[in-house]
């Protein structure tokens, strides 16, 4: 076929054209209606986010404002942030006052009494007693035998078995360790206590751990209570211990019969051995004031023997130069001496050997006229 013979294509672009702008008359033609409920839905959609917006920041503050707490005055808190504890040292325990964390699920407090005393008690050796009769402190009535399984006790070092209880009182000086070390730290506790206990009863006999020591039965307890705590890091402090024993109910009477001999025994010893110290005691201080008595009778002598001897050589050259003078010198100072103190003096003259001379002394005399006027003033 020949080009002439070709039928002519419409001219498709200007057909489209044509259509395009049909579609645009109708649509401005429906424009007006539609732009005005678009806005509508736009304005309404805006006004909607805006209040959801102020809803979630509304939220938002409450989440941030939910992890506000207060620590108060008898506990410290430690913040956990997705478990693990924020901080480092003595930076990650919060004292007393108002602080701040993020909220759970983020973060969570964990708050620890720090200003208490607690307390353990460790009975594992002990009678099996009721709640009525642990608060009152009664003892179960006497058994025949030992109920094993029901009643607990301790083995001493003689093979015997005696009743035991603890009570400690303690206070939490390292809160994180505390918290985070182990978990149900009191009954950690408590088992730490009954071991100390039973270890302690080991390494004494009945008497002792009953009567006889019970002070050093109770420091070993303390011994192996400290060192397992401090081996266990579990961040407290012991503040006191008590420890209680006593022998089996069906031999208690026994044992007291034991111990009041045994106090009555001391008691009569101590007394006698009070009795020979004071007879001790005053045996030696006479003894004492003898032997000063003693000394000071000789120092004295020994002083007069040292003057005498003193005086001995000081008057020893004028003996030697002229000994008869010398004696009558001392016989007249000694007769001066004896004749001081006389009331009456009679000289007698001296009388040839071989001669007799009579002495007639008047024993009764007349009171002199002096004397007698003296009495009569005297009266």
């Amino acid at each position: 076929m020949s080009d002439s013979n070709k039928p002519e294509l419409p001219d498709l672009p200007e057909k489209i054209d044509l259509h395009a702008d049909k579609a645009a008359e109708e649509v401005s033609v429906s424009h007006p209606m539609e732009d005005s409920g678009t806005r509508a839905l736009a304005d309404a959609l805006s006004s909607s986010f805006k209040i959801i917006k102020v809803l979630m920041l509304g939220l938002f503050i409450l989440f941030i404002g939910s992890g506000v707490f207060t620590v108060e005055p008898n506990e410290v808190a430690v913040v956990l942030r997705f478990g693990k504890p924020v901080g480092s040292g003595a930076d990650q325990v919060l004292d007393q006052g108002l602080h701040w964390s993020w909220p759970s699920p983020i973060g969570e407090i964990i708050r620890i009494p720090s200003g208490e005393t607690r307390t353990i008690v460790a009975t594992n050796c002990w009678y099996a007693v009721t709640p009525e009769m642990e608060i009152t402190g009664e003892l179960p009535y006497s058994m025949p035998s030992l109920r094993p399984g029901v009643d607990g006790y301790a083995l001493t070092s003689d093979g015997n078995i005696v009743h035991a209880r603890a009570n400690a009182q303690y206070r939490i000086s390292d809160p994180v360790a505390f918290e985070f070390n182990f978990l149900r730290v009191e009954e950690l506790l408590e088992n730490a206590l009954n071991n100390a206990v039973i270890f302690a009863s080991a390494q004494f006999n009945a008497d002792d751990v009953l009567y006889r020591n019970r002070l050093e039965h109770k420091e070993k307890v303390r011994e192996r209570f400290l060192e397992t705590v401090e081996k266990a890091n579990l961040g407290i402090t012991l503040q006191s211990l008590d420890v209680r024993t006593y022998p089996p109910v069906f031999v208690k009477e026994a044992f007291e019969q034991v111990t009041q001999t045994e106090q009555t025994v001391s008691q009569v010893r101590n007394e006698a051995e009070g009795d020979a110290l004071e007879q001790l005691r005053r045996a030696q201080g006479q003894a004492q004031a003898i032997i000063n008595d003693g000394i000071a009778r000789s120092n004295l002598i020994t002083s007069r023997v040292i003057a005498d001897a003193k005086v001995f050589t000081q008057l020893q050259p004028h003996f030697e130069a002229n000994p008869a003078f010398f004696r009558k010198r001392l016989i007249i100072e000694g007769m001066g001496r004896v004749l001081a103190n006389a009331d009456d003096t009679w000289l007698l003259p001296a009388i040839e050997p071989g001669t007799t001379q009579e002495l007639r002394l008047q024993l009764n005399r007349e009171p002199s006229l002096t004397g007698g006027k003296q009495g009569e003033e005297d009266q």
